[in-house]
């Protein structure tokens, strides 16, 4: 409960403590919560923090760079713990199209370096593999400089393909 509550305000904290200015030159900071989901195995709340930047004209394509928490699962199995944590590095190319002066949609494409740990009482693994994910999404203009988003990506690890829902806030900063 208290990794839901975290999740969905780490996004609004950030983007109030985060003073943003009307002649931003087109770099920008983005604050997610997520829900990942993989089959019946994994089902939790995280988060993603990215820096970006616009590039070219008219703020419709930008290049980010993020870190990503997808959360962590703690089972017991025959009395025996286990726990699963999986975090990524993600560098992705995000294309947007207007519909109105104030919303639009987006979709992106781009490879992240995902690591997963598991441990138990007697064991650990660790697996890290790069790999492409894509995602799309829908944004909508608060103010000049403040967006909120929503997106779903989709990801993968040792050819198994998992989820995310995302909901956040973008500031553009400095």
């Amino acid at each position: 409960m208290n990794k839901t509550i975290l999740s969905i305000t780490l996004p609004v904290v950030l983007a109030l403590g985060i003073s943003s200015s009307a002649n931003a030159n087109g770099f920008y900071v983005a604050a997610n919560s997520l829900h990942a989901e993989y089959e019946d195995d994994f089902d939790e709340a995280g988060y993603n923090v990215a820096v970006g930047k616009y590039i070219g004209e008219g703020k419709r394509v930008s290049l980010e760079l993020g870190y990503t928490d997808y959360g962590d699962k703690t089972v017991n199995q025959n009395g025996i713990d286990a726990e699963f944590k999986a975090s990524a590095i993600q560098f992705s190319a995000v294309a947007y199209v207007p519909l109105s002066p104030r919303a639009g949609l987006y979709g992106r494409v781009g490879a992240e370096r995902i690591k997963t740990k598991a441990s138990s009482n007697t064991l650990r693994a660790k697996v890290e593999e790069t790999n492409p994910f894509f995602g799309v999404g829908g944004y909508y203009n608060v103010t000049e400089n403040i967006d909120v988003r929503v997106e779903y990506q989709r990801h993968e690890q040792s050819d198994e393909y998992f989820d995310s829902y995302n909901a956040g806030v973008t500031v553009e900063t400095f």
